[in-house]
């Protein structure tokens, strides 16, 4: 069955909505409801004017406005579809459930992100709402399942998953074009594993969510003339997340090794080490986890002497660099698999050097 045509539609027609939603939140919504960037407004903040901070909504009505879309051909007017995809419509009703359930705890992430980025909530509150949504999303949605694991666990599992993606990501929108360009890696290579699993609706998930990622990334390249806020880290945090609950990764039938589990762990493997190497920071310096700094690794990579620019594509060539590794776990035998998680491991110890020793004495 060719489904190249409805996620070229499903790309092309999120990231078309984002670069066009995205400068209508940056000049209405942003001066509407005072969502602002104040420069210095945090000691690790230093953009030198007041930015707009409404990406993340931008992104969320590119993402909902092509999904919804696409439901109501497929319910309406299903002789629009090519012939061959019609029989795929009966499996909506199988996923609708699960759909229904990741849009309305993104939603739902958005808006708590949006509130917070026009008055600043309690770390408290935040991880309550975070823990929440993943939380039922675990409980009524996509869940993480280990053979002879009991449902409490798998829940919960699933549960710390989901909230810790989020704050990784929320941790890493720390420079211009930075999250939006790393998730955006992420989301095409969930698609590719999911696309060639036959998985269609995790495929058509992702290939809207990297839509909406690339365009809002357009205006958020450095220097960037709009952010996305906590909005919008909350909300492509939860969707990365989830898209990694949702695919499949290991098949006995045709998977030559079970390191193919591993797969979302490498993918989204620079976010989730920076943001652990900055907690382990944070701690042993005595300061609280939630509070900012300037010690991620694309400050290091700065501090190395690289223009900002410069420093965020080098994560970004990181990134593709785990991602591609990952892709090939699906079909290296062990050996093969092995090899590719030293190479995985060594390049993590390459950040690690770089977070742990260079620059120690940066505030």
């Amino acid at each position: 069955m060719n489904w190249y045509l409805p996620y070229l539609l499903a790309f092309g027609g999120s990231a078309v909505l984002s670069l066009c939603f995205t400068p209508l939140a940056r000049s209405v919504v942003a001066p509407r409801f005072d969502l602002w960037d104040k420069p210095q407004s945090e000691h690790h903040k230093n953009h030198t004017r007041p930015t707009p901070v409404a990406g993340g909504l931008a992104m969320w009505t590119a993402w909902i406005a092509v999904l919804g879309g696409g439901l109501l051909v497929a319910k309406l007017l299903p002789e629009l579809l090519p012939e061959q995809m019609r029989p795929a419509l009966k499996g909506i009703g199988d996923v609708k459930h699960t759909l229904a359930v990741i849009m309305l705890c993104a939603t739902g992430l958005m808006a708590m992100g949006l509130k917070d980025d026009r008055k600043a909530m309690g770390a408290g509150l935040k991880f309550l709402f975070q823990f929440l949504a993943a939380g039922l999303t675990a409980a009524f949605g996509p869940r993480i399942f280990v053979a002879h694991c009991p449902a409490v666990l798998s829940w919960a599992i699933t549960t710390l998953w989901i909230a810790t993606v989020i704050n990784a990501m929320n941790f890493f929108d720390n420079m211009d074009g930075l999250a939006g360009g790393t998730s955006f890696i992420a989301f095409v290579f969930l698609f590719a594993i999911a696309a060639l699993r036959g998985q269609y609706f995790v495929a058509l998930l992702t290939a809207t969510a990297a839509g909406a990622a690339l365009g809002f990334v357009r205006y958020n390249w450095p220097h960037a003339s709009i952010f996305m806020g906590d909005s919008g880290s909350h909300f492509l945090g939860y969707l990365l997340a989830v898209s990694c609950v949702l695919t499949t990764f290991y098949t006995p039938v045709d998977t030559p090794t079970a390191l193919s589990m591993l797969i979302p762990v490498c993918v989204l493997a620079i976010p989730l080490v920076d943001a652990a190497t900055v907690v382990i920071i944070r701690l042993r310096l005595h300061k609280p986890i939630y509070v900012g700094d300037n010690r991620h690794i694309s400050h290091r990579f700065v501090n190395l002497g690289l223009g900002r620019p410069l420093a965020v594509f080098l994560v970004w060539l990181l990134a593709f660099i785990t991602g591609a590794g990952a892709l090939a776990l699906l079909w290296l035998p062990p050996f093969g698999a092995w090899l590719v998680l030293a190479q995985f491991a060594a390049m993590m110890a390459i950040i690690l050097i770089l977070q742990f020793h260079v620059d120690k004495n940066q505030s």
